[in-house]
């Protein structure tokens, strides 16, 4: 949770997981990334972001499930006709580079930052690398992101070397 948020929403959330589609991307990424306040966005993308260029969130849509994988959360009390599922309150996801272990990154809308969310996600994510074959996954963290710090470290995340001073490495064997 942010720093000085409580939390704004008014009932116990039934949180479903699943794994995403670049349709959820499609449907879902606007919404979502609108519900991120400027802290949560600088964490999760290391900068001042006001909006994403188009080349990012076609990388971000691209899920095929084995090089990309995501996982979206909804809470399914809160389903209307634009979303069946629920509303969507958060993604992880690893992504893989031309060589070493994938990358990992959790978004939750700020809304629902420390309601146990992001643990949800992970849960599902390190489910789904193990059935597709994935050993090892890499999380690089703003040293000033305590929530993903501490959540990463409840998978027995290991410290590796970072050239970053203000970047935490991670190696979380799956």
């Amino acid at each position: 949770m942010l720093p000085g948020h409580t939390g704004g929403i008014d009932h116990v959330p039934a949180i479903v997981t699943r794994e995403g589609t670049p349709d959820d991307f499609d449907r879902y990424f606007e919404e979502g990334f609108s519900e991120l306040g400027p802290e949560s966005r600088h964490l999760r993308f290391f900068t001042a972001v006001r909006e994403l260029t188009p080349e990012l969130k076609r990388r971000l849509r691209e899920v095929d499930g084995w090089q990309h994988a995501a996982i979206v959360a909804f809470d399914a009390t809160l389903r209307d006709e634009r979303h069946p599922e629920g509303k969507p309150v958060g993604v992880a996801r690893w992504i893989s580079g031309s060589d070493g272990p994938p990358e990992l990154s959790v978004t939750v809308i700020d809304e629902y930052q420390g309601k146990g969310v992001g643990s949800r996600l992970m849960d599902a994510l390190l489910a789904l690398a193990r059935k597709r074959g994935v050993t090892r996954i890499i999380a690089e963290v703003l040293r000033e992101n305590t929530g993903m710090r501490a959540l990463v470290n409840r998978y027995r995340a290991v410290v590796q070397r970072s050239d970053d001073p203000v970047v935490v490495r991670y190696r979380i064997d799956v």
